[in-house]
């Protein structure tokens, strides 16, 4: 019985040691994911900026073209 509670002990200790080196790694990978993010929304800004064309109007079809025979 008490090697049971000493195992558990011991388990939360070496979980919670992991844990903390763990979550300084996460850290680093979402503020490099977040810096990606904004280059990216950056870039998509820029490109739709570039491809927005003035709107031409169509000019209308003659109904002679159009009908079927």
């Amino acid at each position: 019985m008490i090697t049971l509670i000493v195992t558990f002990i011991v388990g939360a200790v070496v979980g919670a040691l992991v844990a903390r080196n763990n979550i300084k790694k996460l850290n680093a990978l979402v503020e490099e994911a977040k810096e990606l993010a904004d280059k990216a929304e950056a870039e998509l800004k820029e490109l739709k900026a570039k491809s927005k064309k003035p709107t031409t109007r169509r000019k209308p079809t003659s109904a002679k073209t159009t009908k079927k025979k």
